[in-house]
Order: structure tokens, then sequence, then C-alpha cells
């Protein structure tokens, strides 16, 4: 399935340049972040995109390999690991019930750039699976 990169990025960018990455050492306490997450979610909600933010994190900390790093911001230079476990972590207090998938059961999930007119296009046909 397609899914809208930049979209996503825009959410995760709270996590990757928000309030969390000025702490001195921003992975040695990870709820530093929960405000950026919260803040995250909120957007995400307000945009009709939880559901797609959802999704992708999941996708994402499941199967990170070679694709997590096009969510890192500059501000901290994140490992692929470290991204792994800040998305986990996002993903587990937004959704405290839900599991993440293991890997090869998650979203098979391509993300792509597009513009947000081309995302409003193919959000609902069969399509983009």
């Amino acid at each position: 399935m397609r899914m809208h990169r930049e979209m996503i990025k825009r959410y995760t960018t709270h996590l990757t340049s928000g309030i969390g990455v000025t702490e001195e050492d921003p992975m040695a306490n990870l709820s530093n972040f929960d405000r950026d997450i919260l803040s995250m979610a909120a957007e995400a909600k307000r945009d009709g995109n939880l559901d797609w933010l959802r999704l992708s994190l999941d996708a994402l900390v499941a199967n990170p390999a070679g694709r997590i790093k096009l969510f890192a911001d500059y501000v901290y230079p994140f490992s692929e690991e470290e991204l792994r476990r800040l998305f986990a972590y996002a993903f587990l207090k937004i959704w405290p019930d839900e599991e993440i998938s293991s890997l090869g059961s998650e979203a098979d999930l391509k993300f792509v750039a597009m513009t947000d007119e081309e995302w409003a296009d193919i959000v609902d046909p069969e399509d983009m699976f």
C-alpha cells in the first residue's frame, strides 16, 4: 500500500524535532517525549489521520530496515534503533491496548512522496493496495 510519506513525517516531526530532543540525552528517558507524542496524536486526530499514523508507526517499528531513517530530522542524530524505540514508545503511549505487529505481519506500506491532493485521491479506493 502506498503511504503519504510527507504526511507521516509531519506527524513524526513532533517527536524528532520537538521538546523531547532538547534534553541532554533524549533517549535516556523516553517520557521526555510524552508531550510531543500527545501533540502528534492530537494533530493526526484533528486531521482525520490517526488511523493512518497508527498503521504507519506499527509498520515502521515492526520492520524499520532501511526506511525508518526517512523520518529522522537533524536536531538529534537518531540511529535506526533509537527511532524504532521512540516510535514503539509513542505507539504504545497512544494505543496502550494495541500490540505492535511482529516482523512480517505488519502492513506492507511503501512510504512515497506525494501531494496532499494525490493522497486524497487514493485514500479510499481499493487501488491503494
